[in-house]
């Protein structure tokens, strides 16, 4: 038993210093025949100890920095995983959508349109139809609550209880005073044609309440195959709109001036705030010149996650963002930043006040009334606010870390046009006319441009700016990278890794098995 167990250690002895003596003997033919700079000095027993052990403090110093390096470079890959770059400056106009264009009257209430709703309305005895004409202006707080800056909200009480003992709803209410499309706009013309305004323009929905807008698409199944485009630059090439905004009919503005508030925006987008914005003035002709940009992404960027391209597309968005929504509070035709936005701020409405605002073009839920209107004015900064779901009074963070826990989860777009303008205008000449063909000096089949504003919008040139959104590095450029690294600092090569297979794997076995074989014929 005793002769066994010394024959074991004696085993397990041999086992340690074997397999030692193989990897010392295997290292130093590894460092004798490899290409690696500076390993051959290593081995080199006829040098003194001192230079050797130099030159294996070099050697290692040197493949640590190349460590170092490379997770620099895969730190900085990981940070930057793509590259927005301008992909031309020449991209013809032609491959641009026009934009959408809405139009506001500054008035949002008619006085004329007034009158005649007041006058079909059953009213209480004691509420005159002179004074309830003079209320239907608080209809205003339904855009801007607080607008009147003071309390307001017995009228608003008293004015939504003859509206419901009339059965009528608000958005009803707002259709029958709001100026229509074939009032506010006379002469319409696109690429150089008349056109009938009710043909071209629509009454739609936007942050400041009814307006007329040209090749909007807010529903799913209004989406064109192709929508509007232009070939050509110069104000005969695009929209041109004249417009009588009825200054003698202001009963409720929006701001204290007199005019429209036009929006540029991208055709599937919900004309909010963030559109590009002009105000045109009575009694003048304006050119809003358009630059428009596109950002498209490369389908590569899509193999990435969207946590590490930061992005996502719009087709992906009802899978990943909407999958596990039951209801959706609004309608739009398709993904994208702002219109996600717009619906994290009506959610946010109807979980603070149990009701959406008119002007959000919604989906079968209650629409907040003149009651709602003090609870919509408690939350309005941060209704208005860029992240919506985060109180007012707190602090919005410098840098969105996990793209998924931003406003509202809302995920930027990966590819999208932006239309910014340039505006220039003029005052008209009150003697002058205008028709389908032009200015006219006489009155005959033309229309008189007092009090009326005349709106080119076009395209400012025949080439645009497009950006493209590609992988930063690929795998190959990290292959390039790690390899320039190593090769650089260690003279690391493909064929290096097959030699550290072949000498400290492939040798070290078939060395243990012989000489296991050789130890047993000895015993």
């Amino acid at each position: 038993m005793k002769k066994v167990r010394i024959q074991n250690q004696h085993k397990e002895l041999y086992s340690k210093t074997g397999c030692w003596n193989i990897l010392k003997k295997q290292a130093a033919e590894f460092c004798s025949n490899t290409g690696l700079h500076g390993y051959k000095y290593i081995s080199q027993t006829q040098h003194p100890k001192t230079e050797r052990i130099i030159w294996a403090i070099t050697v290692f110093t040197s493949l640590c920095c190349a460590l170092v390096l490379m997770k620099m470079s895969w730190n900085y890959y990981a940070t930057h995983p793509t590259l927005t770059v301008i992909e031309s400056t020449h991209h013809g106009i032609w491959n641009y959508p026009f934009p959408a264009i809405t139009i506001c009257n500054i008035n949002r209430v008619s006085y004329n349109l007034t009158k005649e709703f007041v006058k079909k309305l059953k009213t209480p005895s004691n509420v005159s139809k002179e004074f309830l004409i003079r209320e239907m202006r608080l209809m205003n707080e339904l855009l801007i609550p607080g607008i009147f800056g003071y309390d307001v909200q017995k009228n608003l009480t008293r004015l939504q209880n003859i509206i419901d003992d009339n059965s009528m709803s608000i958005l009803d209410v707002v259709k029958m005073i709001t100026q229509n499309c074939s009032t506010l706009l006379t002469i319409c013309k696109w690429k150089g044609i008349h056109k009938q305004c009710n043909k071209i323009f629509e009454q739609a929905l936007s942050r400041d309440g009814l307006c007329c807008s040209f090749n909007y698409y807010s529903l799913p199944n209004t989406i064109p195959e192709k929508m509007e485009h232009s070939a050509s630059c110069g104000f005969e090439t695009g929209v041109t709109v004249i417009v009588n905004a009825e200054p003698n009919d202001y009963h409720a503005t929006i701001i204290g001036a007199y005019g429209l508030k036009v929006m540029i925006h991208y055709s599937l987008d919900y004309p909010d705030f963030n559109a590009e914005i002009q105000l045109v003035q009575l009694n003048s002709e304006h050119f809003l010149s358009i630059n428009p940009t596109e950002m498209y992404s490369k389908p590569e960027v899509q193999s990435l996650a969207i946590s590490t391209r930061r992005c996502i597309f719009s087709e992906e968005a009802d899978k990943i963002l909407y999958a596990n929504v039951k209801e959706r509070n609004l309608t739009f035709a398709k993904y994208s930043y702002h219109n996600c936005l717009a619906e994290c701020r009506a959610s946010i409405a109807r979980i603070k006040c149990g009701c959406i605002p008119y002007y959000f073009p919604q989906n079968a839920t209650r629409i907040c009334n003149l009651r709602d209107s003090q609870c919509l004015q408690r939350y309005k900064e941060l209704l208005d606010s860029s992240w919506p779901d985060i109180e007012s009074n707190g602090k919005l963070p410098s840098e969105i870390v996990d793209i998924k826990v931003g406003p509202c989860g809302c995920i930027p777009d990966c590819s999208l046009y932006s239309y910014p303008i340039e505006s220039s205008f003029g005052i008209l000449n009150s003697s002058i006319y205008y028709n389908d063909k032009g200015f006219s000096t006489t009155s005959r089949n033309s229309t008189s441009v007092r009090n009326h504003s005349v709106l080119h919008i076009f395209f400012n040139d025949l080439v645009g700016f497009q950006y493209r959104r590609s992988v930063n590095y690929s795998w190959r450029n990290l292959f390039a990278s790690f390899g320039g690294l190593l090769g650089l600092f260690a003279g690391f090569s493909l064929m290096s890794i097959f030699e550290l297979l072949y000498y400290f794997v492939i040798r070290v076995i078939i060395e243990a098995f012989f000489n296991s074989i050789e130890h047993s014929n000895v015993q």
